[in-house]
């Protein structure tokens, strides 16, 4: 797969599944724990409303397995998702997958804490080591 938003590949682990048109990906910055991205695959796309139709199905497709997985898999089990799609810095159609928890949540010996769920998620730049995204990403995998 063809991964240009990532041109230096900075983050090769980070696939979860490859679909027609949407690759399916961990986010290195854990936001809240579980966090993914979904990026459309057809280069040029930077809008929602630039998707086909066709693009638009698989996309609801994959909403559906990602929440899905998280959602039956007791590691994770959110309280609700919260969708971001911006552009700012990959002028590239993406949307960030946000799970959000009233509770903390324990994974890799680590305590994973959304700070507020009533409120938008704090956005983080700090990165997760690549160990602890293949962990989540393996632990997400298996449930798709």
């Amino acid at each position: 797969m063809d991964r240009f938003w990532d041109p230096k590949n900075n983050y090769p682990d980070a696939t979860i599944k490859e679909y027609k048109y949407w690759a399916l990906e961990v986010s290195y910055a854990q936001h809240t724990f579980g966090n993914f991205i979904v990026f459309c695959k057809r280069q040029g796309v930077e809008k929602l409303s630039d998707l086909t139709d066709d693009e638009f199905l698989e996309f609801k497709k994959v909403l559906n397995e990602i929440q899905g997985a998280l959602e039956n898999n007791p590691t994770f089990k959110p309280d609700r998702f919260n969708y971001w799609q911006m552009g700012n810095f990959v002028h590239h159609l993406h949307i960030h997958g946000i799970p959000r928890y009233k509770s903390d949540r324990e994974f890799l010996g680590k305590t994973w804490k959304d700070q507020d769920h009533t409120m938008p998620v704090c956005w983080t730049t700090e990165k997760q080591d690549r160990k602890t995204i293949v962990a989540i990403r393996d632990e997400i995998k298996n449930l798709l």
